[in-house]
Formats: structure tokens, C-alpha cells, sequence
């Protein structure tokens, strides 16, 4: 793993998993946006409660001003897919995630963009983190998207002919969750002048 792999998946993960303040804290807390944890203040009566939905939102919102500094805003919103016909395909990613001589199970997906000029393995690092953090911020992406399932591992890397960015869990429900906005990114993209992206299983 680069260092720009392993900065863009140290993001993916802080997005999504932010609002831990202590282990009591369930996992639908730690996967609240920080627009659902404000709302969550402002109806409990709870004071300490109040405060601790406060302080996880304050979290995210600081976590997606640092991870945007320096990103258009048509980036932070859109993130790396917001151009359909970028995409050339969509693969998905299967491993051996509980025996190592096991059947390889499907873990995420595998999605593919052309080169655009100007574009670096860096650049689009930093606009796929920044993305995340917005996501994690609002609850949810502007179109299908897998980069919108929380709880995932992410990396970007360079291809002979543009980039490659990769989704992943080894929860076979997230897992199953990034696969199907996969499916639903692949469609988007299937359109014309672009009739080549499609769906396809890797190992």
C-alpha cells in the first residue's frame, strides 16, 4: 500500500466511524451523520445525551472542513464519480476473509475511472477523502454511489490508463451493500457513448 492508499483509507474509516466517544456508544451512534446526531440534541431531554450528540456532529463538521481544505466544492459534493461517463467499469472484489484456503467471498467493489487531464493519484485522493467526510457529514450522497456505505475501507491507485479506486469490508452486509451501489454506479455510467462499463466478478 502507497502512501496516498493507505491516507485515503485512514480517512474512509475516520469518517465513519468518528462519533465513537467511549464503547457503550452503539453502532447505529457511530454511524449517525452529524446532521442526525444535531437532530438528535435538539429533541432529548437529556442534557448529557444532548451533549454528546453535540460534540460527535462537531466532530464530523471539523473532520470534513480539514479533509475539504483546498477542494472545489462541485468536488467535495460530487466526489470522484460525479461524472457518470468517467467510469469504465465496476468490478467486484472478492477474498478469503475468514480461512485463508477458503472460498474467496465477495468484499466490496473495485471502480475504475478514465484519466483526465490534470487529474493525479494524489488530487483524486484528496477529493475521494474530502467526499467521505461530506457524506459522513450529511448522511448521504448526491447519486448512487458506494463510496456512500459507511464502515468501509477505502483506497485510490493509479492504473495504466487512470485510476482505480477500491471499496471494501470484510462484514459481508456492508459488503453486500457496497456491491449493490456498485450495481447501481455501473447502470448510471452503462449510458451512450460509454457502453462498455458493466458489472464483472475479480478474484
Amino acid at each position: 500500500m502507497n502512501a496516498i492508499q493507505g491516507f485515503v483509507g485512514t480517512i474512509a474509516v475516520t469518517a465513519s466511524i468518528t462519533a465513537v466517544g467511549c464503547a457503550s456508544q452503539s453502532d447505529a451512534f457511530r454511524q449517525m451523520s452529524a446532521a442526525d446526531h444535531e437532530r438528535a440534541a435538539s429533541s432529548t431531554a437529556d442534557a448529557a445525551q444532548a451533549q454528546e450528540h453535540l460534540e460527535a456532529a462537531n466532530r464530523l463538521r471539523n473532520e470534513e472542513r480539514v479533509a475539504c481544505d483546498g477542494v472545489p466544492d462541485a468536488d467535495r459534493v460530487g466526489g470522484p464519480f460525479a461524472q457518470p461517463l468517467s467510469v469504465t467499469n465496476v468490478d467486484v472484489i472478492r477474498d478469503r476473509v475468514l480461512l485463508p484456503k477458503g472460498l474467496p467471498q465477495p468484499v466490496g467493489v473495485a471502480v475504475y475511472i478514465k484519466a483526465e487531464p490534470g487529474m493525479t493519484q494524489q488530487w483524486l485522493g484528496r477529493i475521494t477523502a474530502c467526499h467521505l467526510a461530506h457524506v459522513a457529514t450529511i448522511g448521504h450522497a448526491e447519486r448512487p454511489s458506494p463510496l456512500s456505505v459507511a464502515n468501509t475501507q477505502v483506497a485510490v491507485s493509479s492504473t495504466s490508463v487512470g485510476f482505480r479506486i477500491t471499496i471494501t469490508s470484510k462484514d459481508s452486509g456492508t459488503a453486500r451493500a457496497v456491491i449493490d451501489k456498485g450495481e447501481e454506479l455501473a447502470a448510471n455510467a452503462h449510458a451512450p457513448g460509454n457502453p462498455g462499463v458493466g458489472l464483472a466478478l475479480s478474484q
